[in-house]
């Protein structure tokens, strides 16, 4: 149950293309070998009130990644590291135009506290044979 979430300052949409920012990180989680594609969701946020460092026209983009307890710490690690790489080659042009900040945090869900009985996407995801 890997969630990505983004969340980035106002202007950022006019840019970078963010719907393709979003397939480029379920891409770069998929990649990992880690994370079940039928469990990846990727979603972003705009953070219509921010202030950045001195105020100026700064662009940030703060990312999350929760993922389910049972990874090693050296794989959780490389997969943060693979999806921040992949994060900052995409994001990279937008820094050329004002002062950019990435940062990415990941998370890991305790067991004892997530439920998720109702899920049919990797049956939907196998019968497709995209599993």
């Amino acid at each position: 149950m890997p969630h990505l979430s983004f969340e980035y300052s106002p202007g950022l949409e006019a840019r970078a293309d963010l719907p393709a920012f979003a397939a480029a990180m379920r891409d770069a989680m998929a990649a990992t070998g880690l994370f079940p594609l039928g469990g990846i969701r990727v979603r972003g946020h705009r953070a219509d009130v921010c202030l950045v460092a001195d105020g100026g026209p700064h662009q940030f983009m703060d990312i999350s990644v929760r993922l389910g307890a049972g990874r090693s710490l050296e794989a959780r690690k490389a997969a943060a590291e693979a999806i921040y790489a992949a994060a900052e080659a995409f994001l990279k042009p937008c820094a050329a135009e004002s002062a950019f900040a990435l940062s990415l945090e990941m998370r890991e869900i305790d067991p004892e506290l997530s439920i998720k009985r109702f899920n049919t996407l990797h049956e939907h995801l196998q019968a497709r044979g995209e599993a």
